[in-house]
């Protein structure tokens, strides 16, 4: 048997379960990426999946959710510490509506430029 018919079955076999399992975790949407991530590591290692293979399926769609957790929380920490920053930095909303304002103008005038000078400008900036 290939390992195109090994996969072949074992996603027509586990599939329903490892996206219900990933479902029942994270929601359907991203349970159906979850459980596509889980098939595309089953697909690199079809040599390393032992018999049965449903609890090693599982336990990749589990350490999938939990590195999306863990980016996710990071990502909001990012988020929160950032928000706080510009909460006790006393910036104004017009202070940043101004500098968004510039950083536009300024943008338009680099894309005015051949692109010698854009590099010279970016390169020395």
């Amino acid at each position: 048997m290939t390992d195109a018919q090994r996969f072949r079955d074992l996603y027509e076999e586990c599939h329903p379960r490892v996206l219900a399992y990933a479902t029942g975790l994270v929601g359907r949407q991203v349970g159906e990426d979850i459980t596509s991530e889980t098939f595309t590591v089953a697909w690199r290692r079809m040599r390393d999946i032992p018999t049965p293979p449903l609890p090693w399926l599982l336990g990749v769609a589990r350490n999938l959710t939990r590195e999306l957790r863990r980016r996710d929380g990071r990502q909001y920490a990012l988020a929160a510490r950032e928000a706080q920053r510009i909460i006790t930095s006393g910036a104004q909303v017009e202070d940043v509506a101004a500098g968004v304002t510039e950083r536009a103008v300024a943008l338009q005038a680099l894309a005015g430029l051949s692109a010698a000078d854009r590099e010279l400008l970016t390169l020395v900036a």
